[in-house]
C-alpha cells in the first residue's frame, strides 16, 4: 500500500480503565480524519445507525446512563471528550455507540474512539468494547472493500459488536460471526482485521495506517 499520509499522534492502548499512554512527537498540521463524520455517507461507517442526542439517549434510560457515566472516567481522566452532542443506535436500539476524541490545543484531533454498550436480556447495558481509532480505520476499509460485492447485506452485523458478553481482547463477537483486530506500533504501523462469517473468514487484510507513532516515552 503506498502513498499513504502518514500522522504523528497519541494513542491510548489500552481498553476502559486502563492509563497508559505513548507519548509521540506531534506535527501541528496533524489532525486526525474524520473517520465517524465523513461527509460522504460511502465512507461514514455509521450512516446506517439512527443518530439521537445523548441526553435523549440517557436521560430516557437510567441503566444506560449509569453505564456511560462509569465507562467515560477513565477516558476524560486521559483527555478525551465527547464528539459532539450525538449517540447512534442500532436498528433494535440494542446496540449504543457514543463517540469521543482526544484533541489538543494547537495540533488538532489526535484519535478517536467508539463506545459500544449493549442490552442484555435482561434489559441491562453492559459496556461492549471500545473501538479506537485504529480499529475505526480498518472498519472503515473492510466496509468499503466488502459493499463492492454486497450491496444488498447489512454490514453492520459483520463490523460491529454485537450485545453480548465480550471476551476477546483482540477483537468482538458481531450478529453474523466475529471481527479480529490487532494493531502493531511502530513508525509504520500495521493493522491486521480479520472478519468472520460464523467460522468461515469473508474478509482478512493486513493495512498499513495512515498514522504513525513516533513513541518518546511512556506514561504509567
Amino acid at each position: 500500500m503506498a502513498d499513504l499520509n502518514r500522522r504523528n499522534f497519541i494513542k491510548n492502548i489500552g481498553f476502559v480503565g486502563a492509563t497508559t499512554l505513548f507519548c509521540s512527537s506531534l506535527l501541528a498540521q496533524n489532525s486526525f480524519p474524520d473517520f465517524l463524520y465523513s461527509h460522504n455517507e460511502e465512507e461514514n461507517i455509521l450512516s446506517k445507525f439512527s443518530k439521537s442526542t445523548i441526553s435523549d439517549s440517557l436521560l430516557s434510560d437510567q441503566s444506560l446512563l449509569d453505564c456511560y457515566n462509569k465507562s467515560i472516567v477513565s477516558w476524560e481522566k486521559n483527555g478525551y471528550k465527547p464528539s459532539g452532542n450525538v449517540c447512534y443506535s442500532s436498528d433494535d436500539n440494542n446496540l449504543k455507540m457514543f463517540p469521543m476524541h482526544l484533541h489538543v490545543d494547537n495540533i488538532g484531533k489526535l484519535d478517536d474512539v467508539l463506545l459500544c454498550f449493549g442490552k442484555d436480556s435482561n434489559g441491562e447495558w453492559k459496556s461492549l468494547k471500545s473501538l479506537s481509532g485504529f480499529d475505526i480505520e480498518a472498519i472503515t476499509l473492510a466496509m468499503n472493500e466488502l459493499k463492492m460485492h454486497n450491496n444488498n447485506v447489512n454490514l453492520s452485523h459483520y463490523l460491529f459488536p454485537a450485545p453480548v458478553q465480550q471476551l476477546e481482547p483482540y477483537g468482538f463477537t458481531t450478529k453474523k460471526g466475529s471481527v479480529f483486530l490487532k494493531t502493531t506500533l511502530s513508525q509504520n504501523t500495521s493493522i491486521l482485521i480479520i472478519i468472520k462469517e460464523g467460522n468461515t473468514i469473508v474478509y482478512k487484510k493486513e493495512l498499513l495506517s495512515k498514522h504513525s507513532l513516533i513513541t518518546n516515552s511512556v506514561l504509567v
